[in-house]
């Protein structure tokens, strides 16, 4: 069956809790990365992780494990690289990004154009629904738990280095440090859903959440919860969606976060443009 359609063959109870997983470790991340401007991150990751797959595809074949350990090695190289050069202050962040995540996305293409046929490369930028095993629910599980674990002990670092990121280095604070756990985990976290929603549909469970949970809270934590139950319904709502209708989970699930990042806009408690009405701000005042 090819990968377009092989949305009938997941277990749906096993990818609701994979979702979920990917929504509590994500989510949060991708407020943070708002939080710096640096949206395009997630998306630049998810182009850096694709020669670690496609160097594991040519060495052990379409082996699943193999190919999340590459996957997983091609992401913090990519992060840890980007990030070191960044703080050397020679290039803009998101040029340096730029730079590596390009530089990798054209090796792992070479390699798969020679090695790979077309549906091993679409399984690896957009999803394959028999990737959603026990192997990627466990890889999730731990994605989550290990970020949940960094931000209740790093969330005010994360915090201040996002804010000002100058200051912390003129300071002598180790936000140089703290920025790269921020991408290592940002890496993790794509590298946790790429094998069953795709790297690129794994960017926008992550960062469409993140963006909507702006027109319902002002602080982190109230952003991080709004991102995370945003995510959570985008994941189970496309899902099922996905399973009744027979497609991949991974575009189904982005498309219910997008509906769901339309609604917010509109009707969102934190200047939602309905808030702003002039006939409702005249009845308020």
């Amino acid at each position: 069956m090819s990968a377009v359609h092989a949305g009938a063959e997941f277990a749906l109870p096993m990818a609701l809790a994979g979702g979920l997983a990917l929504a509590l470790g994500g989510a949060p991340l991708g407020v943070l990365l708002i939080a710096r401007r640096m949206s395009l991150v997630g998306d630049a990751l998810s182009h850096g992780i694709l020669p670690g797959a496609a160097l594991a595809y040519l060495i052990a074949g379409p082996d699943p494990v193999a190919m999340t350990v590459g996957a997983l090695i091609a992401g913090f190289v990519v992060a840890g690289l980007s990030s070191l050069l960044a703080r050397t202050q020679r290039l803009p962040e998101d040029a340096a990004f730029a730079v590596f995540y390009l530089s990798a996305l054209a090796f792992g293409v070479l390699i798969l154009g020679r090695n790979a046929n077309a549906e091993v490369v679409f399984d690896l930028l957009f999803g394959a629904a028999k990737g959603l095993d026990a192997t990627a629910l466990l890889i999730s599980a731990g994605a989550a738990t290990a970020t949940l674990f960094a931000l209740a002990l790093f969330i005010r670092g994360f915090l201040a280095e996002s804010a000002d990121p100058v200051f912390m280095r003129a300071s002598g604070l180790p936000g140089g440090l703290l920025h790269l756990l921020l991408m290592l985990l940002v890496a993790l976290n794509l590298v946790a859903g790429f094998r069953a929603f795709g790297a690129l549909m794994t960017v926008g469970l992550m960062m469409i959440p993140a963006a909507a949970s702006r027109f319902w809270a002002r602080s982190y934590v109230g952003q991080a919860g709004a991102a995370i139950l945003i995510s959570a319904v985008s994941s189970g709502a496309g899902l099922i969606l996905a399973h009744r209708f027979e497609v991949e989970p991974g575009a189904t699930m982005t498309l219910t976060a997008a509906s769901l990042f339309a609604l917010s806009a509109l009707v969102g408690s934190n200047n939602g443009l309905l808030q702003n009405l002039p006939g409702r701000t005249h009845l308020e005042g």
